[in-house]
């Protein structure tokens, strides 16, 4: 669920990057939902097959918010460039982020109680 999250949110991300008509923002909107619910298609799987994803399934989100920060992570390149003082340390604090996040995930993914989780 965590790869899926990140999926989804990679494409969200995108696609709002590379908007470059914000005339007709209620197509927008709606799009950017539907794509972050399409998670939700797992739980009628779950209810229709009868298997379960568990708690995993809470990790649907983390990998839509993980997303944001990697694809944002050129930003942060930006702002360390920069001869704002304040910009440079958005940037580190967000390159710093990064990476006590991916520990964090990593480690949140490779533990033996993440894995007790997963569907048997």
């Amino acid at each position: 669920m965590l790869a899926l999250g990140v999926f989804i949110g990679s494409l969200i991300c995108i696609a709002v990057r590379k908007t470059t008509n914000w005339s007709d923002a209620a197509k927008v909107v709606v799009a950017l939902i539907g794509a972050a619910l399409s998670g939700t298609v797992f739980t009628f799987i779950e209810k229709i097959l009868g298997t379960s994803l568990g708690a995993a399934m809470f990790m649907y989100p983390v990998g839509l918010a993980w997303s944001l920060v990697w694809l944002y992570a050129d930003q942060s390149i930006e702002h360390i460039k920069s001869t704002d003082s304040n910009q440079r340390t958005a940037g580190w604090l967000h390159i710093a982020g990064i990476i006590l996040g991916t520990i964090f995930v990593l480690l949140l993914l490779l533990s033996e109680s993440f894995r007790a989780l997963l569907p048997k």
